[in-house]
């Protein structure tokens, strides 16, 4: 936690603690909402052409239950290929394109405490407030293969929470496959 101390010859009165407190709370907190909390990684292949491929295809992967969700992935990954000039052909496309999904269940535990770490006079008061919570992780790899010679061309993979809301979820995937092709294709 961000504390502010302040040099005075006197105490600030319990208000303006308070309110110093709250202040780097917020601003805390409202920087944490604009970060992008999706971890997105990608590799590639430094030798592969990637003037070459005009078009592709889809290849089965790691499929989900929800057919729901999978058709997300498949037009999320569908708009993002489109918009680098790729084609998609239902067989006999120059790349295939393939995706892994999984998700991990865990536990978020999280304290804060309140009072002043510097001791009061006269007593003071605080305590310390715990949240547990449970929390879904999703993972999703996008696989670009050379369909002449069977070889990896492009990986992109990336993780973030996921809800059991669909809208939520569909706006996580579509943020994750954007970032992912985001410098597709490679500049080498």
């Amino acid at each position: 936690m961000l504390w502010s101390i302040t040099t005075r010859s006197r105490r600030a009165p319990g208000s303006a603690r308070v309110l110093g407190a709250l202040s780097s709370l917020i601003l805390m907190t409202g920087l944490a909402a604009c970060a992008p909390s999706a971890t997105v990684n990608t590799d590639f292949d430094p030798t592969a052409d990637f003037t070459a491929p005009k078009t592709y295809s889809w290849r089965e992967g790691t499929k989900l239950p929800n057919p729901l969700m999978e058709q997300r992935i498949v037009n999320a990954v569908d708009a993002q290929l489109q918009a680098k000039g790729l084609q998609r052909v239902e067989e006999g496309g120059d790349l295939w394109v393939t995706y892994h999904a999984s998700a991990e269940e865990s536990m978020d535990i999280q304290s804060f405490e309140t009072g002043s770490p510097y001791g009061c006079w006269g007593g003071c008061m605080s305590s310390t407030s715990t949240t547990v919570r449970p929390v879904t992780t999703g993972t999703l790899i996008v696989d670009l293969v050379n369909a002449k010679t069977n070889q990896l061309m492009w990986r992109g993979a990336g993780s973030d929470t996921i809800t059991g809301d669909p809208e939520d979820t569909e706006r996580t995937i579509n943020e994750v496959i954007y970032r992912m092709f985001g410098e597709f294709p490679p500049k080498k």
